[in-house]
């Protein structure tokens, strides 16, 4: 082993002083869209993360042409030097991963978000090579969500938990053009109930491998 429900509104700082306002960086509101950038610093002070995703590889676990791949697709006007500022600010999210003490990443994946071709073949080869090479890495669980599972608890949106050593837990929800931080304990609680109903749906982490090479595989065909 290596070690190493929504709501289009504007996400805003946490309120408790002394948290994560002071955290946020110009980089960060430059280079993220206005509802996420206040999300940013919540990764770097997380000792665990929770997440459902059922559009793209969670950011943290992206490789950079597939990084580059979303971005111009999201921004099919900007120039080379503008997506290269956003490739790399996500970039630099990823150092959390590498961190001395990161944080357990815990996500569970839709199978389309394996089968949609992000930048084509290549670029989806590396991408699932770097998920399987995530899935040997001592604190991250990935989860594969199978098209046979059926019915779901997460059919709104992905959704983030951070828990925190010392704070209590936020979540963050998002759809197109718009997202939402939750703060209250109880929202948190129902959000964190409904990614564990997609865990329970879920492949276990041994067997989510499988259909990660063999979707690479039909890639390569």
């Amino acid at each position: 082993m290596k070690t190493g429900i929504l709501d289009v509104k504007t996400t805003s700082l946490l309120s408790t002083p002394g948290t994560f306002a002071t955290s946020q960086e110009p980089v960060a509101r430059e280079a993220y869209p206005a509802f996420f950038a206040p999300v940013v610093p919540f990764g770097r002070e997380a000792v665990r993360i929770h997440g459902w995703e059922l559009g793209a590889v969670p950011g943290l676990l992206q490789t950079e042409d597939y990084i580059r791949s979303l971005i111009r697709s999201g921004h099919p006007m900007d120039n080379g030097d503008e997506i290269d500022r956003f490739v790399a600010a996500r970039l630099e999210r990823q150092e959390i991963v590498t961190s001395p003490a990161p944080p357990l990443l815990w996500y569970v994946l839709d199978e389309s978000v394996l089968r949609h071709v992000a930048g084509g073949a290549a670029v989806m080869r590396h991408q699932q090579d770097r998920l399987l090479d995530a899935a040997e890495v001592s604190g991250i669980v990935a989860q594969i969500l199978p098209f046979a599972a059926g019915n779901h608890a997460g059919p709104d949106g992905p959704i983030s938990v951070y828990d925190f050593a010392s704070s209590p837990s936020v979540s963050y929800t998002e759809c197109y053009s718009g997202g939402r931080t939750v703060e209250g304990r109880e929202e948190v609680a129902d959000l964190m109930t409904v990614i564990n109903l997609i865990r329970a749906s879920a492949l276990s982490a041994r067997e989510s491998r499988q259909p990660i090479r063999g979707i690479r595989r039909e890639i390569d065909a």
